[in-house]
Order: structure tokens, then sequence, then C-alpha cells
């Protein structure tokens, strides 16, 4: 049993960074200052996308937590988990539906620099909100530098490989994704373990509450883009990129910059749970995104 906490300590605060910056250079080496311009090209769906990451997540995950009154630790995990903005899996799954690739590459460039800012006062908020001040004590500046060191390093990073040897980096985007899905599986499992006591006690209501989070969300970046009269393509992208969180992201934050494992309940129910209503999503955009063009083909 020492030998298993040793290991679940290793990873936690190991493991579980390394992981995120994996992450984070995988989405650099896809990326070039064009992708951050094309702000500018998409200013409605890029602004639509990111006013529902930015605030939309937030309010919906204040919002439930209040509504479900789960345990002060999960209700702040569960914020946690909202204001983390899509990485590499939301492209992957865009790329699979068949949506708008270079905006969904866009948003994502853009939320993994602004969050680093954003994260520490949404989560400080989030703290006084559920929890009283001696459970739990953050320190926002140093939380923003560990941010930054975890996320904008290595994008830079990726950025400056993908400048300079562009070939490879686009060689290398693939196989980093897969190490990191890999990687990700198994700081599951020992978030898991680490965590089960909490997770068997919330259990009922996190799964409603975590599934709630995660339809809301995703019908969320698809009403605004349905009600902007957006193309099919960016409707499917906004949706992924509102509805799938970066994981990576959150496990670094409760695992390791708080160092507090119950913070992490939710972002562990959201792994389980977020696969299946994606993967259902990918049929549904395929079809909306065929239609819309077999239409204009016969307008």
């Amino acid at each position: 049993m020492e030998f298993l906490a040793d290991q679940v300590q290793f990873i936690n605060a190991t493991a579980v960074p390394w992981v995120l910056r994996l992450v984070m250079l995988g989405l650099g080496l896809s990326l070039t200052l064009a992708d951050f311009k094309r702000v500018i090209i998409f200013p409605k769906a890029a602004g639509i996308g990111l006013v529902a990451q930015l605030i939309g997540l937030p309010v919906t995950a204040f919002a439930l937590a209040w509504l479900f009154d789960p345990a002060p630790m999960v209700a702040v995990g569960l914020v946690i988990l909202a204001v983390c903005p899509s990485g590499v899996t939301s492209n992957a799954y865009t790329f699979a539906a068949r949506g708008d690739v270079p905006l969904c590459v866009t948003l994502a460039a853009v939320t993994s620099v602004i969050t680093v800012f954003t994260i520490p006062f949404m989560i400080a908020l989030a703290l006084r909100t559920f929890m009283t001040a001696a459970e739990i004590e953050l320190p926002v500046l140093g939380m923003l530098l560990n941010l930054a060191t975890l996320t904008l390093f290595p994008i830079a990073a990726g950025m400056l490989i993908r400048h300079k040897w562009s070939e490879r980096a686009k060689q290398a985007e693939e196989p980093i994704r897969k190490m990191v899905l890999y990687l990700l599986y198994v700081v599951l499992a020992f978030g898991v373990i680490t965590s089960w006591e909490t997770i068997v006690a919330e259990f009922t209501t996190l799964g409603v509450m975590v599934l709630t989070m995660n339809l809301l969300t995703m019908g969320l970046g698809f009403g605004l883009g349905k009600l902007f009269k957006l193309p099919a393509p960016q409707i499917v992208t906004i949706t992924y990129e509102v509805g799938v969180q970066n994981l990576a992201l959150a496990f670094a934050i409760t695992f390791n910059i708080l160092q507090n494992p119950d913070l992490a309940v939710a972002a562990l129910i959201y792994a389980a749970i977020m696969p299946v209503t994606a993967l259902v999503f990918i049929r549904f955009a395929r079809r909306m995104i065929e239609s819309e063009a077999a239409t204009q083909v016969a307008a």
C-alpha cells in the first residue's frame, strides 16, 4: 500500500505537469502566428467562441454548483474544470466531425494564452464562494507563474520548432497526441485511486451534475452558433471548443499546483462522460454539415 501511495505521489507531483507540457507542446507544434491573426479573419465566430469559453463556462459551473450543492471541494473542482479551455482533444473531435479546424486551432491558441491570467482569479472566486479561507489557500501570483511555465512556454517552444523545422513538427504532432492520450489514462487511473472515497460518496450527485454541465456547455456552443447563423462547420467547432475541456490542465491544477486530489473528482468523472457525448455528436455534426453543403449546391 505504501508503494502504491508513492506511485500516486510521483504521478501527481511529476508526471501530471509533464503530461500538460506535452499537451501544450503538441498544440504549439500545430500553431503559427497566422493562427492568432485568424481572430480578425473569423471575428464573429471567434468572438462567440471566446465569450462562451471565458464567460459562459464559468457562469455555468457556478450555477450548477449552487443548484446541486455538492461538497465544497467538488463545487470548486467543477469550476476548475470549467475554466480550463479546450486543448488538442477538441481539435481531434472537430477534425473527425469535419468541422472548421483552423477556427478550432485559433480558439485553442487564444484561450490557452488568455486563461493563464483568468484561471487563478476564477479559482480564487470559487474558493471564496464555496469554502472558508482556512480550508485552502491560493497564491494567485504563484499560480499564474506556474501556469505560464506549464502552458505558455511549451506552446512557444512548439511554435518555434514549427517555425524552424516545419516538416518534422508536423510529423511529431500525431505521435505526441497518442502519447498524451495514453499518459492521461494513467493519470486518470491513479486519480481515481487517490480520490476513490470522495468519488463513491458523491457519485450519484456528481455524475448527474457533470453530465448536465457537459450537455449544457455543448448546447451553449451549438445554440450560440445557430443564433448567430454561423456556417455548420463553425457551429460544430464552437460546440466542441466550449463543450470539451482540457483535462490535462485541470489535473495539473488540482494534483500539482493546489495539491488536493479531492478537487479533481469532477474532472475524473468528466473524463468518463465527455468522450461519450463528444462521439455521439460527431454523427449528428457530419449530417448537419453534409445537409448544409447539399443545400448550397442545390441553390
